[in-house]
Formats: structure tokens, C-alpha cells, sequence
């Protein structure tokens, strides 16, 4: 029992050289009573990532278990299902991306032990700094995680999990429930996924600990620089697939609604020349009751907008 690895970290990577090593670094700073292992998978990166979990893998090879692609497969497969969840042999997984870090030499230990002595949950999170590294915005909290039990419908509608300090159990990821839902092509974020998933499986508990570093920076998948239209669109469908899935929960299913028709509204406006038809029948297909809500409120805050412009030049006139 004591050669039982107890934790399997499942961490992605791909052109993160500027980042994995803090990555890294807060895996093998781990102070735990149990054996943990790092399975790190490389997607083929054209920088020196590679190169560096190597060198990790080398050092601690009781710790670090590299995948290395020779052609890259975000666009193939399911990364996690296909390479990584094969090889977990935890009873608990723990989730952190290439640019992403713990920074709680604890964060396992004090996880591992709310989850033994507590067979009723299935997953505990906690807090993180959210860091821009443009230095574009200052460090802050990623949310304001407490110590409590929290629904899934909280965790969706607030977006307050950090996905680096997740700790679930594993038979999770092997169940029929979580197979069928992570299998769906409509999905663009697992980690949401993921959780309300576990939602289905026992409770949820938060822990106000910060244990890691959430890192904003321009070739991250959520940064301003990847929307582009059509991840835009895709993300509006991510949205609408949620309340699909989930909608047995009622207030799952507004939540979705909700936010499917501010996305396809803000789209509208956005693309009016091109597809604007397009998306506002998408919304209506949804609700009519949120798309004309949301479409007040976009003409109510342009209106607003002209009406500051007036007085702005109004004033200027006056003191001329």
C-alpha cells in the first residue's frame, strides 16, 4: 500500500516554455504523505517545452511522466480521454495546465485528507491569484472561494473555479455519465464539464486556501487574441450544449438560456453586415423572452453612448 500512488496530476502542455517550469516546480515541491505521479503530455510544441519536461522527467522519475507528440492533437481527440486518464493511476486526479502553478507546497496533502475523511464529496476546490503577464492588470484573487459546500449550479453561473486547484476522485472519469458527456463534440472546455459532472456524483466543497497561480497571457485559449468569430460561435454552442446536458437541473438550464442569448446578441451587433440574421434567430430559437432583454440592453447602452457624445461636445462648445 505505502508503493500506491494516491494522486495522478494530469497537466497539458504546448508551447509553454516561457511557463512549464514553475509548472513543473510546484509538482515536485509536494509535501505529502503519499506517493503522487505528474503525467505531463507535450502536443508536439515548436519551442523548447519538450525539451524541459525531458529534463524534469529525468530528474524526478518517480514524479513526472512525459507523453510527447509527434504531431499535435487538440483538433484530433480528446487530449485527456485518449492520453491522459489511461494512465492515471491515482485514486484522486488533480488538474493543472503547462502555463498554469501551485504555489502550496500543501495543496495535495490538504485536499487528499478532505476527501478521505469525507466519502460523500466528490470534489473540493480552492482559491488562486489570477496574474496577467502583460502586466496589463494587477494580481488579484481568481473569486472569492469560502469554506463551504457549493452547488453546480453555483460553480457555473459564477465561473469560481480555478481548474489548477481541483482535486476529484478518479471513478469519475471512468463512469459511463462521464465517458458519454466528454465524448460531445460541442463542448470547447472540459473543465466545466468536469465539474458539474462531479456535481452529479456527491458534493462539492470549497476551500478558501490560494494554492495557485491562474495565468492570463495572449496565447492562452481564453485571451482576447483567440476570439475570433468562429471560436465565438463555438463557445455560444459550448454555452447552449450545457444546459442540453444538464438541463435536468432547472436553474442549469436558465443559466444556459441566459447566457447562449448574450452571446448570440453580442454577436449580432457585432457582425451585423455579415451573419447578424443569423445569430439573432439563433437566440430567438432559444428565448424570446432573454433575446429582447438583451437586445434593450444593448440599444438602451448605445443610446447612452450617443448621449455622452452629445453632451461632450455640447459642454466643449459652451467653453469655446
Amino acid at each position: 500500500m505505502e508503493d500506491q500512488i494516491v494522486v495522478s496530476i494530469l497537466c497539458t502542455a504546448y508551447n509553454h516554455e516561457p511557463y512549464i517550469r514553475q509548472c513543473l516546480d510546484g509538482f515536485v515541491m509536494q509535501k505529502t504523505n503519499f506517493k503522487f505521479e505528474a503525467i505531463v503530455h507535450d502536443d508536439a510544441s515548436t519551442d523548447n517545452t519538450a525539451s524541459v519536461i525531458r529534463e524534469y522527467a529525468e530528474k524526478y522519475p518517480d514524479i513526472i511522466v512525459p507523453i510527447y507528440q509527434t504531431e499535435n492533437q487538440y483538433r484530433k481527440t480528446n487530449i485527456y480521454s485518449t492520453y491522459l486518464y489511461p494512465k492515471a493511476k491515482g485514486k484522486y486526479i488533480a488538474i493543472c495546465e503547462g502555463d498554469d502553478y501551485w504555489i502550496d507546497p500543501y495543496k495535495l496533502q490538504k485536499q487528499v485528507d478532505f476527501l478521505d475523511a469525507n466519502p460523500e464529496y466528490s470534489m473540493c476546490f480552492a482559491n488562486a491569484i489570477e496574474h496577467w503577464e502583460d502586466g496589463e492588470k494587477e494580481d488579484k484573487c481568481f473569486s472569492n472561494v469560502e469554506d463551504r459546500d457549493y452547488t453546480g449550479v453555483e460553480i457555473y453561473e459564477n465561473w469560481i473555479v480555478p481548474t489548477a486547484s481541483v482535486l476529484y476522485r478518479k471513478e469519475i472519469a471512468f463512469s459511463d455519465r462521464f465517458k458519454e458527456v466528454t465524448s460531445n463534440k460541442n463542448f470547447i472546455f472540459g473543465d466545466i464539464v468536469w465539474f458539474l459532472i462531479c456535481a452529479e456524483f456527491g458534493k462539492l466543497r470549497g476551500m478558501s486556501d490560494v494554492v495557485s497561480v491562474y495565468r492570463r497571457h495572449n496565447n492562452g485559449l481564453t485571451s482576447k487574441k483567440n476570439q475570433s468569430l468562429e471560436r465565438s460561435i463555438k463557445f455560444a454552442y459550448h454555452q447552449r450544449e450545457l444546459g442540453l446536458v444538464f438541463g435536468k437541473d432547472k436553474t442549469i438550464l436558465d443559466v444556459s438560456k441566459r447566457n447562449t442569448c448574450s452571446l448570440f446578441v453580442h454577436m449580432f451587433f457585432k457582425y451585423m453586415q455579415k451573419n447578424g440574421l443569423f445569430f439573432l434567430r439563433e437566440s430567438l430559437s432559444i428565448s424570446y423572452s432573454y433575446t429582447i432583454k438583451y437586445l434593450l440592453r444593448y440599444l438602451l447602452k448605445g443610446f447612452n453612448k450617443i448621449c455622452n457624445k452629445l453632451k461632450s461636445i455640447i459642454v466643449n462648445n459652451v467653453k469655446c
